[in-house]
């Protein structure tokens, strides 16, 4: 919860950094237009279009910064668009697919460039805590929805319900990103100690609002967070680590055994729930087997964003349910090909360099990993899509050569050589 500085470029003289503030923008008008319907999100949905080209203009035309920073790390980004670009004259729905892709793309190459923008002109651990202010302040409101209604002081659980307009598994998403990045601010953040009261106070009441969603991919992502911060996490005492696993323990018990917890509302559902979720888990499995019966759709996929139109043309599967998967949905929708780049390049590759760096510092990384298998992120205007794909380029960038301009050699003009060798 230190948002003081979230808005200053920590120079001498701290200045505003504007394109932190249109990225923080960017985030919000997201997280907003879920509370939104009809003809209020699609004027949302029009000015966040609007909003990310001037960002990435103003990001094109930055000049300057603190930092020479090594940029050969966005191939990763031009080759994921050119072989999503390749297969696209293949798509079931080619209008479908040029229009969803033509729509996403601004968006995904504003992340790379804005954690690009970042790396000039901030240190690696800076430009790591502005991405986590950003997202804690962003996913901040729907947790004051909560607070606003009175949500964590009265009821016994939302499971099914819309509280201001926001889905209780939304809610959920959005508690649990709070709850984390607010800790890894806490953890590698100097804070006073009346802030630090607050923030206690406030991620217990928010813990409580986690367990009310019956959001289980919320839960599994805080598990993991849990379990990450008691074996590897060097930032906090024995003892706190005991107190957070004990006060998690607590939840669980009272989300097991009490007759009134969310969990026992979902058994009242348990049949419609289990075929829904067969329903989804027999579609991901057809759509596997259309892939292997038709191989051409093994290396193109149904085009982007067309999984329910594949199902359709090559199954005879009439559906209105989405692959809810974000992995497979580009196993689908892309093949392959586009499917494994962004396993090895993306996934993987971020997976690996925050259990070797940063696993001892943080612990928000588990849930940008976990609730895309059980959600479609890849859209730009999906909830947790900024996260998810600024993190993943930050881990794509972060092991990428940088050096202060002040320490760099001079030009008899008095300007630095660019010499990365």
């Amino acid at each position: 919860m230190q948002w003081n500085d979230i808005f200053q470029d920590r120079t001498g003289h701290r200045r505003w950094d504007w394109h932190v503030a249109f990225f923080f923008l960017n985030v919000f008008l997201v997280v907003y237009g879920y509370s939104l319907r009809e003809g209020a999100f699609q004027a949302i949905k029009a000015f966040r279009t609007v909003l990310v080209v001037v960002s990435l203009g103003a990001l094109f035309f930055q000049q300057g910064g603190k930092f020479v920073f090594d940029k050969h790390k966005n191939w990763v980004l031009w080759v994921f668009i050119g072989l999503n670009v390749l297969v696209l004259p293949f798509s079931v729905n080619f209008f479908r697919s040029l229009e969803r892709l033509s729509a996403w793309l601004p968006f995904l190459i504003y992340a790379n460039y804005f954690v690009v923008y970042l790396f000039t002109h901030y240190t690696k651990d800076e430009a790591q805590i502005k991405l986590l202010q950003v997202f804690n302040l962003a996913y901040f409101y729907p947790v004051l929805v909560l607070f606003f209604y009175g949500v964590v002081f009265s009821a016994e659980n939302i499971y099914g319900q819309n509280i201001g307009a926001y889905k209780a598994n939304v809610l959920g998403w959005a508690c649990g990103m709070f709850v984390l990045t607010g800790f890894d601010l806490y953890a590698n953040r100097p804070m006073a100690k009346w802030l630090r009261n607050v923030f206690f106070i406030v991620a217990m009441l928010t813990l409580w609002g986690i367990v009310l969603t019956g959001s289980r991919s919320t839960y599994i992502a805080l598990a993991a967070g849990a379990l990450v911060l008691v074996l590897r996490s060097h930032r906090i005492s024995f003892q706190l680590k005991i107190g957070v696993t004990l006060c998690l323990l607590a939840f669980a018990y009272y989300i097991i055994t009490s007759p009134d917890s969310v969990i026992n509302l979902r058994a009242q559902y348990a049949d419609i729930r289990q075929q829904k979720g067969e329903i989804r888990f027999e579609l991901a499995q057809r759509a596997t087997e259309l892939l292997l019966q038709y191989p051409g759709l093994l290396f193109t996929g149904f085009g982007f964003d067309n999984f329910r139109a594949g199902l359709e043309t090559y199954g005879g599967i009439k559906t209105d349910l989405a692959s809810h998967n974000s992995y497979l949905e580009l196993l689908f929708g892309s093949g392959l090909f586009v499917f494994l780049f962004f396993m090895i390049f993306f996934a993987f590759n971020a997976l690996r360099k925050y259990v070797v760096f940063d696993s001892q510092q943080f612990v928000c990384m588990p849930m940008l990993l976990i609730v895309p298998y059980f959600e479609s992120n890849l859209n730009a205007g999906q909830f947790l899509f900024f996260p998810w794909m600024t993190f993943l380029f930050y881990y794509v960038h972060v092991t990428s050569w940088q050096r202060h301009v002040a320490d760099m050699p001079q030009r008899a003009n008095g300007k630095p050589v660019l010499n990365y060798r």
